[in-house]
């Protein structure tokens, strides 16, 4: 890094702070079919991302090559950007590094160094395991593992010097199934920092049942119902509409909590938490892409919406602190707000009692078309799959139903939250039980 600071630094004219972020990705990637090796692919990405602050103007540029030319290039082509800026803003570098005082383990060598054959043989002993559950599942397919390196360092013009290396890993696959009727498919995967914290046996249970619950489907009739979301299908809604407690997206006036601020937004269950310093967590670091330390943050306490996710501009911007929710997605892009690791606590309440706390309600599984959801305006519509439960007893699969509402609505139409909680990515929920949600029929 010091040979890459001497190379900006040569060319860098005066008055301009510079931070620099140097990353390197490894990847390997292993795809199974029908019980041999279909594929192994590896890779590695390297690059440097220069940022150059000057009277509240910014430039960025980046290179993949190293070499002292290419450096020296991206910074004058950093500071051409800058200079050419007609517009301020409230720009700034990290002028002091604080140290973390949590302890967050993001770095598995062991895992990444069991010899391959065991993984390949954990994949075919899977998708012998998935085929094994019951006869009507018939192929098993996209079922891959991978696994990542990521490591970087960050240094600024102030002497903010931070390193981390994070390991990553992922199981993913997908199953058909069919009957003399019907053919239906179900996905799932399971990802962790650490190998041996891959819960292989729930992968398996949820294939299975994502696969074999949606056979045979029935028509069903628009009406307001009550819905069990599964783990799932409410953190595909909660990462959907992530984007409303982030500083970028109040700065820009695009998300629906402007101006309600300690208002009740959800019912009085609801705790949403997002906290970088999650032991072992995919979305934990030790810092922010600022360089600030990463911490926990209450975003809606019993039901009350108790502040946004910033950065270090937004916070300026807003004349607020930092929640150390800066983010950046790799040395190609400048910092961002984001989340770490974003929750929705759960409570002890069994999935069976949700899906038996009314005389019939739908649970849904999957959802289809999370794009098109607005997260400005808060409203979805979208398509659902899933069973019919009547007096807590399930009656039929139900697919490509559409779900309509918005979600600040539903927080507060949430009746019970069960205990089955688990992250999916950096993303996490438990089965969630809503009272009358529009569902349209098929």
């Amino acid at each position: 890094m010091e040979d890459i600071k001497n190379a900006v630094k040569n060319v860098l004219k005066e008055g301009f702070e510079f931070e620099l972020y140097l990353s390197e990705n490894a990847k390997t990637k292993i795809d199974i079919e029908d019980l041999k090796v279909d594929r192994i692919e590896a890779s590695k990405e390297m690059g440097l991302g220069i940022r150059l602050v000057k009277d509240r103007k910014v430039g960025f540029s980046y290179t993949t090559n190293l070499a002292k030319k290419h450096i020296q290039d991206a910074t004058k082509m950093a500071m051409d950007i800058a200079n050419a800026q007609e517009t301020t803003d409230d720009i700034e570098l990290l002028k002091e590094g604080k140290i973390q005082t949590k302890k967050i383990e993001l770095f598995d060598e062991t895992g990444l160094s069991k010899d391959k054959n065991q993984k390949i043989n954990t994949l075919l002993d899977l998708e012998k395991r998935i085929k094994g559950k019951d006869p009507r599942i018939k192929l098993i397919r996209d079922l891959s593992y991978t696994e990542s390196k990521y490591r970087y360092i960050m240094e600024n013009s102030y002497g903010v010097n931070i390193e981390e290396t994070m390991s990553g890993f992922f199981i993913m696959g997908c199953a058909i199934a069919s009957s003399d009727t019907d053919t239906s498919s179900g996905c799932s995967y399971v990802a962790s920092r650490f190998l041996e914290d891959l819960n292989l046996d729930m992968l398996v249970s949820d294939i299975f049942n994502n696969t074999i619950s949606l056979l045979d489907p029935k028509s069903f009739e628009t009406r307001s119902i009550a819905v069990v979301f599964s783990s799932d299908s409410m953190v595909s809604l909660l990462r959907t509409f992530s984007s409303i407690f982030l500083g970028d997206f109040l700065i820009k006036n695009k998300t629906i909590l402007k101006d309600k601020l300690n208002e009740q937004i959800a019912n009085p269950r609801v705790n949403i938490i997002d906290d970088g310093t999650l032991n072992r967590a995919l979305g934990s670091s030790y810092y922010d892409a600022d360089g600030n330390p990463t911490r926990e943050n209450i975003v809606v306490e019993n039901g009350v919406f108790k502040g946004f996710l910033h950065n270090l501009y937004t916070a300026k911007k807003l004349n607020v602190e930092s929640t150390s929710n800066s983010v950046r997605a790799s040395y190609k892009s400048m910092p961002t707000t984001g989340i770490h690791n974003l929750y929705l606590k759960p409570s002890s309440h069994s999935v069976e009692e949700l899906l038996g706390a009314y005389e019939e309600c739908l649970y849904i599984t999957e959802l289809m078309g999370l794009h098109m959801a607005d997260p400005i305006s808060g409203n979805f519509s979208l398509g659902a799959s899933g069973v019919y439960y009547k007096s807590g007893k399930p009656e039929h699969a139900v697919r490509a139903a559409t779900v309509a509402s918005n979600f600040l609505e539903l927080l507060k139409k949430i009746k019970l939250i069960g205990n089955d909680f688990r992250f999916f990515g950096h993303v996490g929920s438990a089965s969630v039980l809503v009272e009358n949600i529009t569902i349209g029929g098929v």
